[in-house]
């Protein structure tokens, strides 16, 4: 979990610096940040929803 949690705030950190370079008039480059966001994040939750379903008390 703390790899998860250290990918969230990666993203995070991620976003303000998209933020910042749309502020300033770098578009592009903002939105290639961004989708490298979007990517962390789906694999982030894919990784969450894989280690919730293995989890022993969750299985019949």
């Amino acid at each position: 979990m703390n790899g998860l949690r250290t990918s969230h705030a990666i993203a995070v950190a991620f976003s303000g610096v998209a933020l910042a370079l749309v502020l300033f008039g770098s578009i592009r480059t903002a939105i290639a940040i961004l989708a490298i966001v979007i990517i962390l994040l789906t694999w982030s939750l894919e990784a969450l929803r894989v280690a919730i379903q293995t989890r022993p008390e969750n299985r019949p």
